[in-house]
Order: C-alpha cells, then sequence, then structure tokens
C-alpha cells in the first residue's frame, strides 16, 4: 500500500488547503454548547462528500427524542446546527466502517493571546496552527480525505463507509447522541480524536458536578459568632482531595492514568467585610469503565456507584461539623460523560493498530483519559469503538492550538489503510 503514501506525497498541497479552508470556518460552540455556529462549515462538508458519491444527509439533533437517552445534555438548542451523515455505499459483502469527527470548536478566547488569527491556518516548524487543528477538524479532515484517497485510486469498498461531521461534541455530545438514535450504524466506530496516533479502545468516564453550601452571616469584626460558607466549601474540597486519593491508591486500570478530581469554579460571599452566607463550587470527578480493586478483583463500575460514594463521603464529613450537621452541602449532577470500552482483542482494535503501527513505526495500544462521543456508539448502540487521530489533548483546548502536520498526513494514510482492511 505504498501507493497511498506515494498518492498523499503528490497531495499534500491539497489537503492542506483542504484544512485550511475548515479552520477558516468559526464554528465555535456558544457557552459551551447551549449554542453553536456550525451550519455553514456544514453545509461546505456536504457538498464536498456529495462530490465523493457520498449519499449525504443533514439533520438538527432533536432534544425531545434525544432526552430519554443517558448522557444527555439538556438546553441545547439546535438550530441551524445541523449533523452532517454521509454514506458511500459498497458493492455488499464487507464490514461498514463510521469515521466520526465533530465540526466544533472551543471558544478562542482571548484573541491577543494567539500567535496567529485563529480562523487562518498558519504553518511554522513542521506545525499548523489554528482553531480547531487539534481538536479536531485536523481529525474530521483526514478522515474524509482518507475517502477521497480511496476512491481516488479506485478502490470499491464492500461495506460501507460512513462520515458523520457531528455538531455540540464540546458541549457533552449531544451530536453523535442524535446520529445513534436515528439508527446510524456499522460493524465499526473510529472516533477521529486527538490520539498522538495511538489506539485509544477505552477512556475514564466523568461527572461534572455542584456542590453548594451555607454559612450564617455577620459582619467581618464578629466572625466567630457567624459560620463561613467559603470556609466550609474548603473543607468540602479537602474531604474530595482526600477522596481522590484514596481512588488513586485503590483502583486501577491497565490502559488508564490514575483517577483524577478537578475543582474548577468556585464562588461565594458578597463582600470582605461579611462573613459568607452562601458558596457555590463546580467540579469534575473522574472514574473507569472497568477497574481493579484493591482485592485485585475486575469489577464493571457503575456510575450511579460513584456518585453515592462521592456524596457519601462528603457528608460523613460534613455530620463532624456542627453547622454543617444541620446545614448539609447539596449536590447536583449536570453532566455526564459516561467512559467507553472496547476489549483489546477485537478485531477493529488490532487491525488499526496494525495500520497505524505500518505508517507510523509506533504500534500502542492505550487509553484516554479525556472523554468523547465513542460513548455514545457502544454504550447505547452497542458498537465496537476506537479513538485514534492526529494531535494530542495537550494541544486541546489552549491558545496558540496546533496540529503536527506530519501526523494530519499519516492520518490520512492510517484511514485510508483501515478502510481497506475493514471493509474487505
Amino acid at each position: 500500500m505504498d501507493e497511498f503514501k506515494n498518492r498523499i506525497e503528490n497531495k499534500q498541497e491539497e489537503y492542506i488547503q483542504f484544512l485550511k479552508k475548515l479552520i477558516g470556518f468559526d464554528t465555535s460552540v456558544i457557552r459551551h454548547g447551549e449554542d453553536g455556529q456550525e451550519y455553514e462549515a456544514q453545509q461546505w462538508m456536504a457538498r464536498y462528500l456529495e462530490g465523493l458519491g457520498c449519499e449525504v444527509e443533514m439533520f438538527e439533533p432533536d432534544n425531545e427524542r434525544m432526552k430519554s437517552y443517558p448522557g444527555y445534555n439538556a438546553g441545547h438548542s439546535y438550530h441551524k446546527r445541523p449533523n452532517v451523515s454521509a454514506r458511500y455505499r459498497g458493492s455488499g459483502g464487507g464490514k461498514s466502517l463510521i469515521l466520526n469527527g465533530h465540526m466544533d470548536t472551543m471558544p478562542a478566547g482571548d484573541l491577543k493571546r494567539w500567535k496567529y488569527d485563529p480562523w487562518e491556518m498558519t504553518e511554522e516548524d513542521g506545525k499548523l496552527y489554528g482553531l480547531g487543528t487539534d481538536d479536531m477538524k485536523g481529525g474530521l479532515s483526514a478522515a474524509v480525505l482518507a475517502l477521497e484517497l480511496v476512491l481516488s485510486m479506485g478502490y470499491q469498498p464492500k461495506g460501507d463507509i460512513i462520515i458523520l461531521s457531528v455538531v455540540d461534541e464540546e458541549g457533552g455530545g449531544n451530536g453523535s447522541l442524535a446520529c445513534v438514535d436515528r439508527g446510524i450504524t456499522a460493524d465499526g466506530v473510529i472516533i477521529a480524536e486527538g490520539t498522538n496516533m495511538e489506539v485509544f479502545p477505552v477512556n475514564r468516564g466523568a461527572w461534572l458536578g455542584e456542590v453548594e453550601v451555607d454559612g450564617k452571616p455577620i459582619h467581618a469584626s464578629l466572625k466567630g459568632f457567624g459560620e463561613s460558607a467559603i470556609d466550609k466549601m474548603v473543607k468540602i474540597m479537602n474531604t474530595l482531595y482526600e477522596l481522590e486519593a484514596k481512588w488513586m491508591a485503590t483502583k486501577r486500570h491497565p490502559l488508564l492514568a490514575p483517577i483524577t478530581f478537578n475543582m474548577g469554579y468556585i464562588h461565594g460571599g458578597v463582600a470582605a467585610s461579611t462573613v459568607p452566607d452562601h458558596c457555590m463550587m463546580k467540579f469534575e470527578i473522574d472514574y473507569y469503565p472497568s477497574e481493579i480493586d484493591k482485592f485485585g478483583n475486575w469489577k464493571k463500575v457503575d456510575k450511579h456507584t460513584v456518585v453515592r460514594e462521592v456524596e457519601d463521603y462528603v457528608y460523613n464529613m460534613a455530620k463532624g461539623d456542627p453547622w454543617m450537621r444541620e446545614h448539609m452541602p447539596r449536590f447536583t449532577w449536570f453532566q455526564d460523560c459516561s467512559p467507553f470500552e472496547t476489549q483489546t482483542e477485537h478485531p477493529l482494535v488490532q487491525k488499526l493498530a496494525d495500520a497505524a503501527g505500518e505508517v507510523t513505526g509506533r504500534r500502542v495500544i492505550t487509553g484516554m483519559s479525556a472523554g468523547c462521543d465513542a460513548r455514545h456508539f457502544t454504550n447505547i448502540a452497542g458498537i465496537p469503538t476506537v479513538v485514534f487521530g492526529p494531535g494530542s489533548c495537550h494541544n486541546a483546548h489552549v491558545y496558540n492550538e496546533y496540529l503536527p502536520k506530519k501526523q494530519f498526513f499519516q492520518a490520512i494514510e492510517t484511514y485510508a489503510k483501515m478502510i481497506v482492511e475493514w471493509t474487505r
């Protein structure tokens, strides 16, 4: 299959211009996905895929249809935010493959902190700078261009190839959930998120939560007669860090990094001169899909048990505080990003690892720390799924986001090889 490499060498500028065009669309989400601006980019993508001979459908996610699914995120508008589903029909008899990527990006933030215009892809020292190059227009483009490459070389797959360009992944994944609800299925799914060209058949899950605690306000000069809600929240925070340390010592998964908690936002009080009467904190709790416990037993993890364990740990601490015992902290869990897991011996995992090894010289199967859309395809649709793509989580959600140019071309080649191997 060195023909792939040779063809990519000859088409490098064309492929770079494809990604540059996609970066030029501002598809950043608004208020963490409550709204977005993917429409024009999705129209352009649909036209390109139609030009490859795909049967293309554009549809807006339906909140009413999705609301009963686990992992659904409520309160998001999908007016003029369509998914693009493109199916290239195989000749019959081969396995089908979904290549999935999201069109939305995080907001650019403070433009003064960008080295280059976020929407004008700029190459420097082998790096492609721009908003979405790493997360994940690079992977989405590589998937689409792999199909273009395979077809341009006259290969006719036996199985169907489905390209899914979805919206609102950054807001929780309702775009891919809508595809699953619509019945779009295949024999395997590759999520084109950045994995540093390593194969991820598993990721950690995450619960996003909020905890509130009340205090007793009084003038700061009389602090001893009041109860500081901020001080109580510090105790809650330290208790969560204590639980984090306990989990890191007693829970493990052979492909995944240790579990971590993140305290991401805290707000409390009204003035420096007043003992605060209320404090609120938002946080993230990571967990495994399955784990080896402290006794060496392998078990599947129930996400609701994770919530109960966190709450109980904090409540037990609060019962020892005279004020909190009568004014218990209140938890709200507002986003569920469940983990996924495909067994490493599955042919989808092994064939993709073989293809990646041939292209990059590195055959690595490991796990993903962050959440992604893979969970919808495995947990709801029951489809074997892996995450694999150019770039890295270290370059996502940052200023001066970039994608290694070499990995962009390697991803095109790897996806093309996988299309041929999987759809025989």
